[in-house]
């Protein structure tokens, strides 16, 4: 059986928690490896077969270490290429020149770097003259292939992190505005935020107090997986305004449960959502409380977006995709 580290540095609860490290794990170990799970340089051992690494920011140890033993060793990850002009957040090329100098490095001397969209594998693949990118998509365990179900709440639920940049790369404070424009117009709809709480919790609280929306909107925190699959099957919407997407994971899990999808076709949305969403501008409130009413007043639209989101995720994300891929590329550099 080989021996395949998973690298990570994260600290071990977020390996479980978070369903992109949660994935590559079980899929390793379904395809029959024994997988050693690290999260610090110090426990990666010298016994393996070959290295599965997340994040090219603290890739190139690893790397080095894979390179001097003649181990094969993979990368993935969301590398936040290049952001959009309009999204002032730190991709690549605003990063400080050592930071790029540690991930150009990681990239180019890794034996594949997986990219889970494809705009980063072509950008990457071109800026850094790459024979070794590929495509990975991430998909969706089996147990949020839920389907639509009903009843369903007059709810919308959005799932996020509670960190102050994160909360504005996803556009909550786009959705809590909309959220006061549908309360100004008595639209009887509510709102549930759920997800790891992080230093913007108390920007997010003070926002909800300031437009007023106390009733509209509940703030759920940290959710187990089962809690996280019940929300999903519950709401009748999943609004993810956001500004930049690396891939849309949350998305996609909501599309697998059967719930009718709003967003902005930023970054890898269009490629997760397809033409099973409804689409709205980036940064503007007054557009997604439109689009909100829209589909909640109107039952066959949103009826007809929930069947074909759940199809879309049962022939875009299914779990199994993740399997016949990764065994292709662990085949490719000599794991079988």
């Amino acid at each position: 059986m080989p021996r395949v580290v998973f690298y990570c540095n994260d600290i071990r609860p977020n390996l479980d928690l978070f369903e992109y490290y949660k994935q590559d794990i079980d899929a390793l170990i379904a395809l029959e490896n024994e997988v050693i799970i690290c999260t610090k340089y110090r426990e990666i051992p010298l016994d393996f077969d070959a290295m599965f690494i997340w994040w090219w920011t603290y890739a190139l140890y690893p790397v080095l270490l894979c390179r001097i033993l003649n181990k094969p060793c993979i990368i993935t990850g969301v590398f936040n290429f290049r952001f959009p002009e309009r999204y002032n957040g730190i991709d690549y090329f605003r990063r400080p020149f050592w930071q790029r100098f540690l991930i150009s490095k990681a990239v180019t001397l890794s034996t594949l770097n997986l990219f889970i969209n494809e705009a980063e594998s072509r950008g990457c693949s071109d800026y850094f003259r790459l024979r070794n990118a590929r495509f990975y998509p991430c998909t969706i365990h089996d147990d949020y292939m839920q389907g639509p179900s009903l009843p369903r709440r007059n709810v919308l639920f959005n799932l996020a992190c509670s960190g102050k940049q994160n909360l504005v790369r996803k556009g909550i404070p786009d959705l809590l505005n909309a959220m006061r424009i549908l309360k100004d117009e008595n639209v009887d709809v509510c709102l549930n935020l759920a997800g790891l709480r992080g230093d913007g919790a108390d920007f997010l609280s003070d926002l909800i107090k300031k437009l007023d929306i106390q009733d509209y909107v509940k703030y759920l925190g940290k959710l187990s997986r089962e809690e996280k699959i019940d929300y999903f099957r519950s709401c009748e919407i999943y609004v993810q305004p956001s500004l930049y997407e690396g891939f849309g994971l949350a998305t996609a899990e909501a599309m697998g449960c059967g719930a009718c999808v709003i967003t902005c076709g930023v970054g890898a949305v269009r490629s997760v959502v397809g033409d099973c969403g409804v689409y709205v501008a980036p940064g503007s409130p007054q557009e997604l409380a439109q689009a909100i009413k829209q589909v909640i007043f109107n039952d066959t639209l949103r009826q007809d977006f929930q069947s074909r989101a759940f199809k879309r995720a049962q022939e875009c994300f299914a779990f199994n995709k993740k399997l016949e891929s990764l065994r292709g590329y662990l085949s490719e550099v000599g794991i079988s």
